[in-house]
């Protein structure tokens, strides 16, 4: 079984991931989301929201961070997600859609071409 620190908005933010992490005992964790909207972020937003890419991309703990995304703009999606990666994510999590209905009018799929 894996324990993951869910990405709660407004709930897991950077300080709080690393004060329930330094417990030890989490496999996990995932970022508030990253709302992606009409442009590449600079590395400074990423930085910002995950300071963990500074850090291996974990927690001082050591437990592992993902950086997760919402939007519904595919290739501002890809675009922003390598951007991560190429910062250090060891994972990217795709919100497709927040419980509290508040994320996106419509999904990402809404916008796939094939």
């Amino acid at each position: 079984m894996k324990i993951i620190l869910a990405p709660m908005e407004g709930v897991a933010d950077y300080m709080t991931r690393q004060m329930i992490t330094a417990t030890g005992g989490y496999d996990l964790c995932v970022t508030e989301f990253i709302r992606i909207t009409d442009t590449v972020y600079p590395k400074s937003v990423f930085y910002r929201l995950c300071p963990e890419l500074r850090h291996g991309s974990q927690t001082a703990g050591g437990t592992p961070v993902h950086a997760q995304l919402l939007g519904n703009h595919i290739t501002l999606m890809a675009e922003n997600a390598c951007k991560a990666v190429q910062l250090g994510a060891r994972g990217i999590d795709i919100n497709f859609g927040c419980p509290k209905g508040i994320s996106s009018t419509h999904t990402i799929y809404d916008n796939w071409q094939a």
